[in-house]
């Protein structure tokens, strides 16, 4: 199978995960918990957070398939999610993000699943598969950024940087921990024109010699850009290059 052949197939399995029934098109609501019972558009009851646990008092919703008789409480690991709650065909997320609760509302009718129509791309180049050394931390590191949301501040932990060469220049980009492997998100100068604000690059597995693969059109958007309800990390600070990186993902229509 040819190069391209592999990466249309990578890209379809990548739309089908998108505009999955609960993927990130479905969502249609964020909104923070407080600690005094207040309603959430679109949902039933009260909702409120207390010594580190979420809570809600509401008839018509279901938890784990059946009604919900009079309240519920959860909990969620930091910058993580639980499919908590059913309105419905909606589904009330509860999710922790800088040591605060909200709900993020998915919905299957959501007009931006509806309506979506693929995820433009650079055309496939081969000269963006390139080769970089990784050198890790002595210990990972947690690292302050910035988010989507002007009102957020979460933490990634960072875990060693990579030496990349593009153009004519040489750059040494933070690489971050994800899942059981690493990714790198950046900056270029595509961003905001043709491209969202920042995106992301999943990297590895490291050789022998610490040199990875780095396919840049393989590059993604974060859930940001298809959503106003994401929360998503920015790129630590330099992870910046000073070059178009004409490869991968283009902003969503």
């Amino acid at each position: 199978m040819s190069y391209e052949s592999e990466w249309q197939l990578w890209h379809v399995a990548r739309e089908q995960e998108l505009s999955s029934d609960y993927g990130w098109l479905s969502i249609t609501a964020f909104d923070w918990l407080g600690t005094t019972p207040a309603e959430l558009p679109g949902l039933p009851g009260k909702w409120w957070t207390a010594e580190g646990v979420a809570h809600v008092e509401a008839t018509g919703l279901t938890l784990d398939g059946q009604p919900l008789l009079g309240a519920a409480s959860a909990s969620a690991a930091e910058a993580g999610s639980l499919s908590w709650l059913y309105y419905g065909d909606k589904l009330a997320e509860l999710v922790l993000r800088g040591g605060r609760y909200a709900i993020r509302q998915r919905d299957p009718k959501a007009a931006t699943r509806i309506g979506f129509n693929g995820v433009p791309a650079y055309p496939v180049n081969p000269r963006w598969k390139v080769t970089g050394y990784f050198t890790p931390f002595s210990e990972p590191e947690r690292v302050e950024v910035a988010t989507a949301r002007p009102d957020l501040r979460q933490h990634v932990t960072a875990v060693g940087t990579v030496h990349v060469a593009l153009g004519e220049s040489a750059y040494e980009l933070v690489a971050t921990a994800a899942g059981d492997g690493l990714a790198l998100s950046f900056h270029d100068e595509t961003n905001g024109v043709e491209t969202a604000r920042w995106r992301t690059l999943t990297i590895g597995p490291v050789q022998g010699d610490g040199s990875v693969a780095l396919d840049f059109n393989r590059t993604v958007n974060l859930p940001y850009a298809f959503t106003d309800y994401g929360t998503c990390p920015a790129p630590v600070a330099g992870n910046r290059l000073a070059l178009p990186v004409t490869a991968g993902e283009k902003v969503p229509r």
